[in-house]
């Protein structure tokens, strides 16, 4: 079955640009294209898309809103805040639900590699992972070496003191730390100030017990700017506690495969042109 992609503009050209692009790739369709935030809130309540592209600016309700919204009424549904006003509204997209936030100038490019991140079987593949790691309280080291052999990707498992309870050597090898260097000390101290700011809101959100599939972009100490796409699933105690969450964390930094050319679409509504090329 294809997966389901909600396109939510109030400019007809920057609907279509985005809705030709999301067509060309293999296993999505487009299930819906709504103009303002109510009928997004509607369509994709009745209709349950896996993803929304949803616009900040919109009659009715703004994307800010309805993603609010959504994130009660869908929580499995993954959004993307695609907007001229990126920087005015970056500290919200996590605060409201949304998955990514992505500016128009950052371009078509972005987007698609957003989307097909969102939306691949390996992304999902390791959500499902996580959560039966997490429900079986699977978090000792012995369960989390047989969880690095079945996926195969970064991980590591923190406390809710924000420190490294355990990584494994993708992920040590990733921030170009040795194992001994992470495990025990504060995320902090680890990942760099900046850094920690940078997420530190999707930590908390874990230990409040929400699981949480981001992509953002952070300057590591070690490593330099990094984007990554990431996934959380909360630990708990016998009590019923969060102690903490398992992590998945990717660096999509240089995909750039497969670049869709520039587009510039004619703007009504005072939009600006959606660039094909980041």
């Amino acid at each position: 079955m294809p997966k389901r992609v909600l396109i939510a503009d109030d400019n007809d050209s920057v609907r279509t640009v985005i809705r030709s692009f999301i067509e060309l790739e293999p296993g999505v369709e487009v299930c819906a294209v709504t103009r303002d935030g109510i009928e997004t809130v509607d369509t994709a309540i009745s209709l349950r898309p896996d993803l929304l592209i949803v616009d900040v600016l919109m009659p009715g309700l703004n994307g800010i809103e309805v993603a609010s919204v959504l994130k009660n009424k869908l929580p499995k549904a993954k959004i993307v805040l695609f907007t001229m006003y990126g920087d005015a509204i970056r500290a919200l997209a996590p605060l409201v639900g949304a998955n990514v936030l992505l500016t128009k100038s950052d371009g078509i490019s972005s987007l698609i590699r957003s989307v097909r991140t969102l939306l691949s079987d390996k992304l999902r593949n390791v959500e499902e992972a996580l959560t039966r790691a997490a429900l079986r309280r699977g978090v000792d080291p012995i369960h989390l070496e047989a969880l690095t052999r079945e996926l195969d990707v970064p991980l590591t498992c923190c406390s809710r003191d924000l420190k490294y309870r355990w990584v494994n050597q993708q992920y040590a090898d990733w921030l170009q730390k040795p194992v001994e260097k992470i495990v025990g000390r504060p995320i902090v101290d680890v990942l760099g100030k900046e850094a920690f700011n940078c997420i530190r809101y999707r930590f908390e959100q874990a230990l409040r017990g929400e699981p949480v599939t981001y992509q953002a972009d952070a300057p590591y100490e070690s490593i330099g700017r990094r984007r990554i796409s990431a996934a959380y699933q909360p630990t708990w105690q016998a009590n019923g506690t969060v102690d903490g969450w398992l992590a998945f964390v990717e660096d999509v930094t240089h995909r750039v495969e497969d670049e869709p050319a520039a587009v510039e679409p004619e703007g009504d509504g005072g939009q600006q042109p959606v660039q094909g090329s980041a």
